[in-house]
C-alpha cells in the first residue's frame, strides 16, 4: 500500500538550494567560503544517490570533508578531498560498515550506490580554504521504500455485542515501508469511517542531543544557531518540555510536540546544562522521562600583537614579537611568512635580520577541537639599511671582444629600505621598477652602443638611499674599431675593380681576334705584308718599336723594373690610350706612339 500522507508530507518538505555562508562566530571572523548544498535529498530504496557540495567562487586550494552526524550530535568523518591544481583528489576514510561502501567522485560528491533505510541521516559538508575561511552545510537524506503486501490477522476470539468499549476485530500489518505507511480499512469496498486505535506504549526511554552544527567534542561556535533534539520511544508522540538548569532551578525555555529547540546566535554566556522532559503521564513510575546535556560554546577573541601593523628595524638587529589570544577551548598559535611555517607558540624571535627577513608575518590561532573557528593577525617587517647592488654582466656576441657600434643592454638591481634610487653614468637609463625575483629588489636597464671611449672609461650604475650608496662599473675590455672594417671593405673594392679591368682587356683582345700578332709582345721589324700599321688618325704609318720615346711630351724613361724593361726599347702606346683614357684627352690628341706588346691589336 502506497504511503500517502507520510509521503506527501515528505514531498512538501522544503527543497530549496541552501547557500550556506558561515561567517565566524563573532565580529571580524574571516570565513568567506560559500557552499551550494541541497538541504533535502530524496531517493527510493535501492537506487543510487549523490550528495552534492560545491564551493562557490574561485579558490586556488581547499579541503573538502564529509561527516555523518548521528542523533547524539557526534560527527563521524567519512571522506576527504583536496584541490590539487585543477583536480580534486579524494578518498573514503570510513564507511562505518556500510555495504556497499561510500564512494567519493571527482567532483567531491558523496555517492551511495544503493540507498538503504539506515542511510536516512544528516550529512555535513565542511570546506576549508585557508585564508578565505571555512564553511559547512548539512543535507538531509530521506529514503522512500514501497511497503510490502499487507497481512491481515483476524481476531479469532469471541466478540461481545453488549460491551461499550472498542473491540479488536482484526490486525493489519505492513512491513518495510518508509516512511511508515497509513493503513485504511475497507468494508464491501467502502472505507470505514470509524476511529482506529494504534498500539500505545508508555514512554520508557528519552534521547536528547545537540544537532548541527556541532563538533566531535560537542562544542558549538559562538554566534551559531544551535538545534537541540529530544525523542521519546512512546507512541503516540508525547509532549516535550525544554529547560535550562541555573542554580539547580529549571528555567523552562519551550514546550512542543515536535521535540525540537533552536537557540539563535548562541553566546559564550549560554554555556551550561540543558534538559528535556517527556510529559507522559501514562509512563511507569520508574521510567526515565528526562535527560540533560552540557552545551559548550566555543569562542575566540581578536588577536593582539606586541607591535603595530608595521615594525621597522635596522639591518642586523634582533627582536621578539608576542601574539596574545583569549578563547575557549585553549587556542593553538603558529607563525607563518609567505605560507611557510616559522614556529608555534605566542612568541616569534627574529635575530640578526637581513633584507630577506622583510615581509609580512602572520600569527594564526586555531582550535583542534573546533576546526571551523580560527583568527589571524599580521604585521609587516621593514628592514632599513644601505643598498645591496647586483649587476647582470653581458658577454660580447663575438667571442673575445666587442665590436665598435655593437648594441648592449646593461641591467642593475638593488634593494634596501628606504627603496634605493638607481642612476647611470650615461643617459638613457629606464626608471627603477620591481624586479622579477621579488624580495624587495628593484631594477633599471640601460641600452647603448659600444665605443672606444666606453671601453676606456666603462659605464657605472649607482644605487643610493639615506643609509648609503653602492656603485658597479661595467667594463667592455678590448673593442675592435670600425676603421678596420672599412679597410677590409676598400681592399675588397680594389680587388673587384682589378678583376673588372682584366675582363675588359680580355674582351678587347677577343674583338681583335684573327689579326696576326694581336695581344702579343711586339717584335722589331716591319709588320707582316698586307697588315699596315694604323696611326691614331687612321692613316697608315711605319711601325715604331722600342720604348716610348722621351721628349718634351714626357715619354717614359729607361730604368730597371719599369714598363720599358718588359717590352724593350722604342715608343709604346698603351692599349687603353685609344679609348681616350690617357691624360683625359680625346682620342685624336694622343701622342703618335704604338703599343708594341699588343702589336696590331
Amino acid at each position: 500500500m502506497e504511503p500517502r500522507d507520510g509521503r506527501a508530507r515528505a514531498r512538501r518538505a522544503p527543497r530549496l538550494l541552501v547557500l550556506a555562508l558561515l561567517l565566524g562566530a563573532h565580529p571580524g571572523a574571516q570565513a568567506e567560503v560559500r557552499l551550494s548544498v541541497p538541504s533535502l535529498v530524496e531517493v527510493m530504496k535501492g537506487e543510487p544517490v549523490a550528495l552534492n557540495c560545491t564551493p562557490l567562487g574561485t579558490h586556488d586550494h581547499f579541503v573538502l570533508e564529509w561527516f555523518l552526524a548521528d542523533r547524539s550530535g557526534v560527527r563521524h568523518r567519512l571522506a576527504s578531498a583536496e584541490l590539487q591544481g585543477s583536480e580534486l583528489q579524494g578518498r573514503v576514510l570510513d564507511s562505518r560498515g556500510r555495504s556497499p561502501p561510500y564512494q567519493l567522485d571527482s567532483r567531491g560528491r558523496l555517492v551511495l550506490t544503493e540507498a538503504q533505510v539506515g542511510d536516512e541521516q544528516n550529512y555535513v559538508c565542511v570546506v576549508r580554504a585557508g585564508a578565505a575561511g571555512t564553511a559547512e552545510a548539512t543535507t538531509r537524506l530521506q529514503m522512500f521504500a514501497k511497503p510490502e503486501a499487507t497481512e491481515v490477522s483476524p481476531n479469532r476470539g469471541i466478540l461481545s455485542v453488549v460491551d461499550d468499549s472498542a473491540q479488536e476485530i482484526a490486525t493489519c500489518n505492513s512491513r518495510n515501508g518508509n516512511p511508515a505507511p497509513q493503513i485504511t480499512w475497507y468494508r464491501n469496498g467502502q472505507p470505514l469511517e470509524v476511529p482506529l486505535e494504534v498500539n500505545t506504549d508508555p514512554t520508557e526511554r528519552v534521547q536528547f542531543w545537540v544537532g548541527s552544527p556541532s563538533t566531535t567534542e560537542g562544542w558549538v561556535r559562538e554566534g551559531d544557531s544551535v538545534q537541540l533534539f529530544c525523542r521519546g520511544d512512546g507512541s503516540p508522540s508525547p509532549e516535550y518540555t525544554f529547560f535550562r538548569l541555573q542554580d539547580k532551578q529549571e528555567d523552562v525555555l519551550k514546550t512542543n510536540l515536535e521535540g525540537n529547540l533552536t537557540l539563535e546566535g548562541v553566546q559564550r554566556g549560554q554555556s551550561g546544562t540543558y534538559g528535556c522532559r517527556v510529559e507522559d503521564y501514562d509512563a511507569a513510575d520508574d521510567a526515565e522521562l528526562s535527560k540533560t546535556l552540557e552545551l559548550r560554546v566555543a569562542y575566540l577573541d581578536p588577536l593582539e600583537l606586541s607591535t603595530g601593523e608595521e615594525l621597522s628595524l635596522h639591518l642586523g638587529n634582533s627582536t621578539a614579537v608576542n601574539c596574545s589570544v583569549q578563547g575557549l577551548p585553549t587556542p593553538a598559535l603558529r607563525w607563518t611568512k609567505d605560507s611557510v611555517p616559522l614556529g608555534t607558540g605566542p612568541t616569534l624571535s627574529l635575530s640578526s635580520i637581513t633584507f630577506d627577513a622583510a615581509g609580512t608575518y602572520i600569527c594564526e590561532a586555531s582550535m583542534p577541537t573546533v576546526p571551523l573557528l580560527s583568527r589571524t593577525q599580521s604585521f609587516r617587517l621593514l628592514v632599513q639599511g644601505p643598498p645591496q647592488l647586483r649587476a647582470e654582466e653581458t658577454q660580447p656576441k663575438t667571442e673575445g671582444s666587442w665590436m665598435e657600434g655593437e648594441e648592449v643592454r646593461l641591467v642593475c638591481s638593488a634593494r634596501g629600505y628606504p627603496e634605493p634610487k638607481l642612476s647611470w653614468s650615461q643617459l638613457g637609463g629606464s626608471p627603477a621598477e620591481p624586479a622579477l625575483q621579488g624580495q624587495g629588489w628593484v631594477s633599471s636597464s640601460l641600452t647603448l652602443k659600444v665605443t672606444s671611449a666606453l671601453s676606456r672609461d666603462g659605464v657605472s650604475c649607482e644605487a643610493s638611499n639615506p643609509h648609503g650608496k653602492k656603485q658597479h662599473v661595467f667594463h667592455f675590455g678590448s673593442v675592435t674599431p670600425q676603421t678596420a672594417q672599412a679597410g677590409v671593405a676598400v681592399m675588397a673594392v680594389a680587388v673587384s675593380v682589378g678583376l673588372l679591368l682584366l675582363v675588359v682587356a680580355a674582351f678587347y683582345c677577343m674583338r681583335r681576334k684573327g689579326r696576326p700578332g694581336c695581344c702579343r709582345r711586339g717584335e722589331k721589324g716591319t709588320p707582316p705584308a698586307g697588315e699596315p700599321e694604323l696611326s691614331h688618325s687612321g692613316s697608315e704609318r711605319p711601325e715604331q718599336t722600342g720604348l716610348l720615346m722621351g721628349g718634351a711630351s714626357g715619354g717614359a724613361r729607361h730604368g730597371s723594373g719599369g714598363f720599358g724593361d718588359e717590352v724593350g726599347k722604342g715608343p709604346v702606346t698603351p692599349w687603353w690610350w685609344d679609348w681616350g683614357v690617357g691624360a683625359g684627352q680625346p682620342l685624336g690628341a694622343q701622342p703618335q706612339t704604338d703599343l708594341s706588346i699588343f702589336s696590331q691589336c
